[in-house]
């Protein structure tokens, strides 16, 4: 009897602190200035929406799972991991002159819990955010569709067509995101292997994304212009034709990504679509996307902007590669897809 409160106990303390987790991150961003200017009331609630279905799904889930086949949790681990530290930082600090020098030590898979969690922190209500505006977007401007055939113009395309296809790219790879920062689990196959563990991998990734992305263009100006246009009609149509080209490789690289979608991870090795081609079309693409869109009003701020961009993400692809050679089968994917960017020349 005593064996089975213990085991039960032990059961419900995985789910009660992945619980505190969630809670504590929705404190977070209802209280912090930054977060609550910059989330919508749509982003809110739906974190509120995710927060209160772990809590009733969870509960139900450790009700019914038999406690053996239970795996620690990243809540377990991440207050686990924290607790240790303490104590040995408290012991450390006492015992100036004891031999134990490495108060801060974690297990590999205590730093993934606690490193992919900032992940997940940081990029589920970005994404979800993203996601909303491009919804709002696309359901301000549906109706275009009920006329089909108005849009087979060039200049239907140009003004109408265009903008539209480019909202539609973005909230379809902003809610494969937003699935992948939200769940993780064996069915799905995105149980996190690993997670970047250099500051520069994280600064060259983070600097992508507000608030940094801002505070960097403060700096840098930003020159890309989505609705780019030329001389002509014509030439405003073909080129941005191109850059839809250019949406839909990078679209591609998000579907074919599936549930393992997300950023400074690695959730499993990932080789069909662009990737049996490319180790890096996301990036490509979308850096092409962005050297096509300052043409009109091309200059030497302007392409040496350009240039600084593409280099951080060249530097991303660089240490993104260099966490993922850590696993044998992206060593075998790599001797396999050769080319980073662009097939038989880099």
């Amino acid at each position: 009897m005593i064996n089975k409160i213990k085991s039960f106990i032990k059961k419900f303390e995985h789910y009660l602190l992945n619980l505190l987790l969630i809670w504590l991150a929705v404190l977070f961003y209802n209280n912090t200035p930054y977060y609550s200017d910059f989330l919508s009331s749509q982003t809110i609630k739906t974190l509120l929406v995710l927060a209160i279905s772990y809590t009733l799904f969870g509960l139900i889930y450790y009700i019914i799972i038999p406690s053996e086949k239970i795996k620690e949790s990243k809540g377990s681990t991440i207050f686990r991991a924290l607790a240790r530290i303490s104590k040995n930082t408290i012991h450390y600090i006492k015992n100036f002159n004891s031999p134990y020098k490495k108060p801060l030590r974690m297990e590999h898979h205590e730093k993934t819990a606690i490193l992919f969690l900032i992940v997940k922190i940081f990029f589920l209500p970005l994404m979800l955010n993203f996601f909303y505006e491009n919804l709002n977007y696309i359901k301000n401007n549906i109706f275009i569709f009920k006329d089909p055939l108005s849009l087979l113009s060039i200049n239907a395309f140009n003004t109408i067509l265009f903008p539209v296809l480019v909202g539609m790219v973005f909230l379809i790879d902003t809610l494969w995101f937003s699935f992948g920062y939200s769940f993780e689990a064996g069915f799905l196959k995105n149980k996190i292997k690993s997670v970047e563990p250099t500051i520069i991998g994280w600064i060259v990734t983070l600097i992508c994304y507000p608030p940094f992305n801002s505070i960097f263009n403060n700096y840098v100006d930003w020159y890309a212009n989505d609705n780019i246009e030329l001389s002509t009609l014509n030439l405003t149509f073909i080129i941005r034709l191109l850059l839809i080209f250019f949406l839909f490789v990078y679209l591609s690289a998000t579907l074919a990504l599936g549930t393992k979608c997300s950023n400074l991870t690695n959730r499993g090795i990932v080789t069909r679509g662009p990737y049996s081609i490319i180790r890096h079309p996301a990036y490509i693409s979308k850096n092409l996307f962005w050297w096509i869109t300052i043409i009109p009003i091309i200059s030497w701020p302007a392409v040496l902007s350009a240039s600084l961009w593409s280099f951080i993400y060249y530097i991303r692809a660089v240490t993104e590669e260099k966490h993922l050679l850590k696993d044998p089968e992206y060593v075998e994917y790599c001797k396999k897809v050769k080319y980073r960017f662009i097939p038989f020349v880099i």
